[in-house]
């Protein structure tokens, strides 16, 4: 028997077709089963000719990501996005909303340290395995539902985190972030009984 016979998961050796039926099987759903077709058809064209990359996608999007896998290349447009069903985005990102992140902003990806084609590399090839990127929450994300226990507001609905440089508006259960400008500390004015003191150093 062969792999796909029994464990029902494709290899590259594959009809597209089958290979992409089980793909779609792991999506998100944050897309539409039209475009997240498309997507998937796409690449999996692209990568046919490669079998090696085209397996490690197989095996990185039907185990979830739990064994390790190698970069998964596609050719970098002129201008870094795909066009999919009439849409264009950055490929690495529309494959992170497809099988991990339905709701990922393009700006919140970073690549882990081993893969050697991702996005922001520059390289003529990009990896679009979402497995290869991690997600960073961006600062003003909407945190609806987020329970505070430790650190709780005051009573004016605010917490200053004086190192970052930041104040944190707590309303409802939402978190934002913005950025305050501090200006400098006005000095307290000298009382008049030690306005006559001189101290060392001083004429």
């Amino acid at each position: 028997m062969d792999n796909m016979s029994i464990t029902n998961t494709p290899t590259s050796n594959d009809a597209c077709l089958s290979i992409v039926h089980s793909l779609m099987c792991h999506r998100q759903g944050g897309e539409s089963e039209t475009f997240a077709k498309r997507a998937i058809e796409s690449l999996v064209k692209k990568l046919k000719e490669k079998k090696d990359e085209l397996d490690s996608l197989i095996t990185a999007i039907t185990t979830n990501g739990a064994h390790p896998s190698k970069c998964v290349t596609i050719q970098r447009t002129l201008d870094g996005r795909l066009q999919v069903a009439g849409r264009k985005g950055f490929p690495h990102v529309i494959y992170a909303r497809l099988w991990r992140w339905p709701d990922l902003h393009k700006n919140e990806l970073k690549h882990v340290k081993y893969c050697q084609y991702a996005f922001d590399l520059k390289c003529d090839s990009v990896c679009v395995n979402p497995y290869h990127y991690e997600r960073v929450v961006s600062p003003g994300i909407d945190l609806s539902g987020l329970t505070l226990q430790s650190n709780a507001p005051s009573r004016f609905g605010q917490r200053n985190d004086t190192r970052a440089g930041n104040t944190w508006s707590i309303n409802q259960n939402t978190i934002k972030r913005y950025t305050v400008k501090r200006s400098a500390p006005t000095p307290a004015p000298i009382p008049p009984y030690l306005s006559s003191i001189k101290y060392d150093g001083e004429g």
